[in-house]
């Protein structure tokens, strides 16, 4: 296999467009905090994505199977199990039945670690939103919201499926983690505290009651990281992207990624006349919420969580040099402590994110 990836992506792609190899141009498109790399493979008429995995890969293998052999090496690969090529591929197809705006996959070249996808543009909802009026704003994350609640009605047909989405859930081993993540990355690593075990010991008990809580809600299909840089518009039209990490969660894990948003900022109000639409939405749907005010309660419950998960992933990404994210740790912050204050609980992890304000 060829070392330089421009020219093994060329010559790909040449044979993906039936075209010379000189037609071809190749573009490095910015990822998200992602292990994959992506490219744009251009001729002058058309384009496509391609996503490059780390390793090669079987297309034909099921998802679920990698999973278990993933497991069966390493029991904690349940708890990280992310950016895999049959999961995209597989879970593309699932959300395509469910009737959500996915770019296709258009070829697999597993033996080069390499998937073409649609092309759906460089336009993101975060950028799409900065001219836009008040009424713009609100259809848009109106219309996501009425995705979300696509998502979940296809729960029964992922579990049907025995989709790789289905064998991965917000259990509390995972919900755990993720707070874990944070407390090493924010804590240790960003702000290098030196905790009082006392302290530190508060904090995990915070950690556990609200792990322990969130787990014990009823799971619907959740798209894992539903927010403003994976919306995709290409004119009006709305695309859902990085959904491969796709899995079962609270009715309320995805409603808190995106009206949570640390990339954008929606105001008070806005945040809960969506929040009231999104209900209704739910409430008419083929899968009502059990009890609303259960659900208000969880969605104050999965914003910290939410919120705390993505302060870790901002606060990793700066201490490996990447200074991109560190301006959207302050208003994750702030809208943990919001939903803190709000639920009166969890006073030890609350004390100390208040302390920590400006810090660094």
């Amino acid at each position: 296999m060829e070392t330089d990836p421009v020219a093994r992506l060329a010559s790909l792609a040449a044979r993906y467009f039936n075209r010379p190899t000189d037609e071809i141009t190749i573009e490095r498109l910015t990822g998200d905090a992602s292990t994959r790399a992506y490219f744009r493979a251009r001729t002058d008429s058309t384009s496509v994505v391609a996503a490059v995995y780390s390793s090669p890969f079987n297309e034909t293998e099921r998802a679920v199977d990698r999973l278990a052999r993933a497991e069966a090496d390493n029991p904690t690969s349940r708890l990280t199990y992310s950016n895999d090529p049959c999961a995209h591929v597989e879970t593309t197809i699932l959300l395509h039945d469910a009737g959500l705006p996915v770019p296709t996959v258009l070829a697999v070249y597993g033996a080069e670690s390499t998937m073409f996808i649609e092309d759906v543009g460089d336009i993101r909802l975060q950028d799409w939103l900065v001219d836009r009026d008040e009424k713009g704003v609100y259809e848009a994350y109106r219309h996501a919201l009425e995705l979300v609640v696509r998502l979940q009605t296809a729960t029964e047909h992922c579990v049907a499926l025995d989709s790789i989405c289905s064998h991965l859930a917000f259990d509390e081993a995972k919900l755990r983690w993720e707070l874990g993540f944070f407390f090493a990355n924010y804590f240790n690593k960003y702000l290098r505290l030196k905790l009082a075990p006392s302290v530190a010991v508060a904090v995990q008990q915070d950690f556990k009651s609200l792990c322990l809580d969130l787990s014990e809600r009823r799971r619907v299909l959740t798209h894992r990281d539903y927010h403003a840089r994976n919306l995709m518009m290409r004119g009006d039209e709305m695309f859902v992207i990085d959904y491969q990490d796709a899995r079962m969660g609270p009715s309320s894990y995805d409603v808190a990624s995106l009206v949570s948003d640390p990339y954008t900022s929606l105001s008070r109000e806005m945040t809960q006349d969506l929040i009231e639409r999104f209900i209704e939405m739910k409430m008419s749907s083929k899968h009502p919420l059990p009890e609303v005010n259960d659900f208000r309660i969880e969605l104050q419950l999965m914003t910290i969580q939410r919120m705390l998960k993505a302060i870790g992933t901002y606060a990793s990404q700066a201490a490996a040099g990447n200074s991109v994210y560190i301006s959207y740790i302050e208003p994750a912050r702030t809208r943990a402590l919001e939903a803190m204050r709000a639920l009166g609980r969890f006073d030890a992890t609350r004390a100390l994110l208040e302390e920590s304000s400006g810090s660094n």
